[in-house]
């Protein structure tokens, strides 16, 4: 049951796009919505000569970083104003290279957040990716992404559940029964491991969660995709276009946080490439 639903702002120009899937989101579960913006106050850096800024300079830059977060709060409040939605919105101090980390501790206090996915922007994919990353693996909460200038369907009416037995995928499953019980059909899709590849997923992985859920009184179909000369990523988001999937529910991380970040990793290709909702969970 999501009541506390928050929208992480990351500074891009497809904010605008996730407040309104926010609002939406919050409208349908009837939840509290948090709007919360990060505020990066700068530190005082020594300049080529040896020469740190002074204190009434610093007042003066920080003075005019505070004015504009307080009239994008403004706007925001008005915005949110015109709404039936109980809502807040937090703009957040910080000193801090990582402000991202900042909204990963106020979402912990939720149920659920959202936020804009890849932007494509070289800026925007930046911005984007910290926050997604620390909010994730920070957090402790699952984040749905949705894709710029994407209006996602509320509730989603069929869903594509990436399946295999890992702890990432299976509290990301769990996650999102909200979502899997108001769908009228459920896709447990599975990409089948390559050649060279060695998997400990045990005989019937898709059957096994498809009986669990079955207890739940949820009936899905599980599908199993055979991987060809593809990326995992590529596979799911196919089925997911060709079974017409409006949300795709998915494990977030399952390597190290470093190696999925240096290699690309399934995590980091879907937050690029979908172009539906995917709810992410670690």
């Amino acid at each position: 049951m999501i009541k506390d639903l928050m929208l992480a702002l990351t500074g891009t120009d497809a904010d605008d796009n996730a407040l309104d899937n926010a609002l939406a989101m919050a409208d349908y579960a009837q939840a509290h919505l948090t709007v919360v913006g990060t505020v990066r106050l700068l530190v005082p850096a020594v300049g080529d000569w040896g020469v740190a800024p002074d204190a009434s300079s610093m007042q003066l830059i920080h003075a005019e970083i505070r004015a504009m977060a307080e009239a994008q709060a403004t706007r925001l409040r008005e915005r949110l104003a015109r709404e039936s939605v109980p809502s807040e919105v937090r703009m957040v101090e910080t000193m801090s290279y990582d402000p991202q980390r900042e909204c990963a501790l106020h979402a912990r206090y939720t149920d659920l957040v959202m936020m804009t996915a890849d932007g494509g922007g070289r800026g925007e994919s930046a911005s984007v990716n910290a926050f997604f990353s620390s909010i994730l693996l920070e957090s402790g909460r699952p984040v749905i992404v949705v894709p710029p200038s994407h209006r996602m369907r509320v509730p989603p009416r069929h869903v594509v559940v990436a399946w295999r037995p890992t702890r990432e995928a299976s509290r990301a499953l769990h996650e999102a029964m909200p979502f899997l019980r108001a769908a009228d059909s459920v896709d447990v899709l599975e990409i089948e491991s390559g050649p060279d590849e060695r998997s400990d997923d045990g005989p019937q992985p898709g059957a096994d969660i498809a009986t669990h859920l079955a207890r739940h009184g949820l009936k899905v179909r599980v599908v199993v995709r055979q991987r060809r000369d593809e990326a995992v990523s590529t596979a799911l988001l196919d089925h997911c276009e060709q079974s017409g999937a409006q949300l795709l529910v998915a494990g977030g991380y399952g390597h190290s946080r470093l190696r999925e970040w240096m290699i690309g990793g399934t995590t980091r290709e879907l937050l690029q490439f979908a172009r539906l909702p995917v709810l992410f969970s670690h």
